[in-house]
């Protein structure tokens, strides 16, 4: 059985290598899960946001680069009035031009700030792997496919825990005392 999922992405065309790993992670997530996926107009395309896709949809991801572009206030009003699960995530590798830095302020959202595209996808599959468990069942998820999230979070929360202890490492690495398998 196949679920269907969607998330809306508002989100500059700078932000197009995070948007691309975005559709990675999705991919990978869970085989019997599909994601569709529907984002900001770019410049030249037809300016208008896609309302029905954006009510259609179970997320909403906003990604704040440099600058907030049109038609993204519009995008994030009408996920508002939707109810929709929001994740927001800046760019800290960029300054804010005063309208980014206004909107960030003025939206009310509670921000991750991330160094690298690569960083953002990693927290951001954390997140949602943990809204997908969270709120199963009513994301139609198959119990194999949740407890293969959940696996993978797990894994997830033991390499970042590892990569925070840096150099403290287990075993004698501090000193101590080996003791032999077996005496002889």
């Amino acid at each position: 059985m196949t679920t269907e999922l969607a998330i809306y992405v508002s989100a500059a065309p700078e932000m197009d290598p995070e948007c691309e790993l975005l559709g990675q992670s999705l991919a990978q997530l869970t085989p019997s899960t599909r994601w569709r996926i529907k984002r900001t107009p770019r410049a030249g395309e037809y300016a208008n946001p896609d309302l029905e896709a954006l009510a259609e949809s179970q997320f909403y991801l906003i990604l704040l680069g440099r600058d907030i572009v049109a038609p993204m206030g519009v995008e994030w009003r009408a996920a508002q009035a939707q109810g929709l699960t929001v994740f927001a995530y800046r760019g800290s590798q960029w300054t804010p031009t005063p309208a980014a830095s206004v909107f960030a302020q003025q939206s009310g959202l509670a921000w991750r700030s991330y160094a690298s595209p690569q960083q953002f996808a990693q927290d951001f599959e954390r997140k949602l792997i943990r809204m997908l468990i969270e709120g199963t069942p009513g994301y139609g998820l198959a119990l194999q496919d949740v407890q293969a999230l959940a696996e993978r979070l797990r894994e997830a929360q033991e390499v970042e825990q590892s990569e925070d202890e840096g150099e403290s490492r287990r075993g004698a690495g501090h000193g101590g005392i080996i003791l032999p398998s077996s005496l002889e």
